[in-house]
C-alpha cells in the first residue's frame, strides 16, 4: 500500500524499509522536498551489473555521479562540461581549496587558488617528507621539511650517462655523455638551444689519443659565440642552454 504523506509525524521503520523505482518509466522511488536525516544509509545494487550509484540531477540535467563500476571499483565522476572535482577543509575557521581535479585543463591541482597556502606531502616508508611543498613560500623540498630555496634536495641524486664511440645527437634523455676517441673522431651534435633554456650537458673525453672529438651545434647556433668546440684528451666541459645558445659554464682541461 503506498504511504503518501506523513504529515507532521515522524514515522519510525524500525525493521527497514525497501525502495523501488524504474529509471526506464522515470518512476521515483523516493521525492523529498525538504531534509531527509538518514543514520545509515546503504546503497545497494541487485548483482554485479546493477552499479549502485549516487547521482546529482539538477531539473533533467545530470551533473555528477558517485558508483561502483563493473570492475568493483568506486569512481565519483563529474558529468558536467569543462567542470572540476574540488576537495576543500576547513582550516581554523577558514575554507580553503586543497585538491582539484580540472575539466577545463587536464590536469590534477594541489592548492589551485592563491589563498589556500595549502602544503602538498608524500611519506615513504622512512620519511615523512620524502616529497615536500611548501604552498606558503614557494618551494619544493626532497627529504626535508624545510626547503631553502626553491628546489631543496636533501639526498643523493643521479642523473643519466651514457658513452658514445661513434657520432652521436644528444636527447632530452642525455645529461652526461661519455666520449670515447680511441678509434676514430667522434662529434657530438648538440639539440637546438631553443625551447629548452637551462638544459645542461657535460661532455668528458675518455681516452687521451690524438683523435678528435668534436661539439657541434644546430644550424646556426654558437658555444661561446662559436660555431662549434672540442674536448681535449681526458678533458670535460659543461654547456648550458640559454634558449638561444649554448655557453660553457664549466672546462676541465687534462694537464700535459
Amino acid at each position: 500500500m503506498p504511504i503518501k504523506n506523513f504529515g507532521a509525524g515522524t514515522p519510525r521503520l524500525n525493521e527497514g524499509i525497501v525502495l523501488s523505482g524504474s529509471s526506464a518509466t522515470n518512476y521515483l522511488a523516493l521525492f523529498a522536498s525538504g531534509t531527509i536525516e538518514i543514520e545509515n544509509l546503504l546503497i545497494s545494487g541487485i548483482d554485479d551489473a546493477g552499479e549502485p550509484s549516487i547521482s546529482f540531477i539538477e531539473g533533467t540535467d545530470n551533473r555528477a555521479k558517485i558508483f561502483i563500476n563493473s570492475s568493483n571499483n568506486l569512481e565519483i565522476k563529474q558529468q558536467y562540461t569543462n567542470k572540476h572535482i574540488v576537495f576543500k577543509i576547513l582550516d581554523a575557521g577558514a575554507t580553503r581549496e586543497a585538491f582539484r581535479m580540472d575539466g577545463a585543463v587536464p590536469e590534477v591541482v594541489v592548492n589551485q587558488t592563491g589563498d589556500s597556502l595549502v602544503d602538498f606531502r608524500v611519506e615513504s616508508d622512512n620519511n615523512t617528507h620524502m616529497i615536500f611543498v611548501d604552498g606558503g613560500n614557494d618551494k619544493v623540498g626532497i627529504d626535508t621539511s624545510t626547503p631553502g630555496s626553491g628546489l631543496h634536495v636533501n639526498s643523493s641524486f643521479a642523473t643519466a650517462i651514457t658513452g658514445k664511440s661513434s657520432d652521436y645527437t644528444a636527447t632530452a634523455s642525455d645529461h652526461t655523455i661519455l666520449v670515447d676517441c680511441s678509434s676514430s673522431n667522434v662529434t657530438i651534435t648538440l639539440p637546438t638551444a631553443v625551447g629548452i633554456a637551462g638544459r645542461m650537458y657535460i661532455i668528458k673525453r675518455v681516452d687521451g689519443s690524438a683523435n678528435a672529438a668534436n661539439i657541434s651545434t644546430n644550424g646556426s647556433e654558437t658555444i661561446d659565440g662559436s660555431g662549434a668546440a672540442s674536448v681535449a684528451g681526458l678533458g670535460s666541459i659543461v654547456i648550458q642552454s640559454d634558449n638561444s645558445n649554448w655557453w660553457k659554464v664549466a672546462e676541465y682541461i687534462n694537464p700535459p
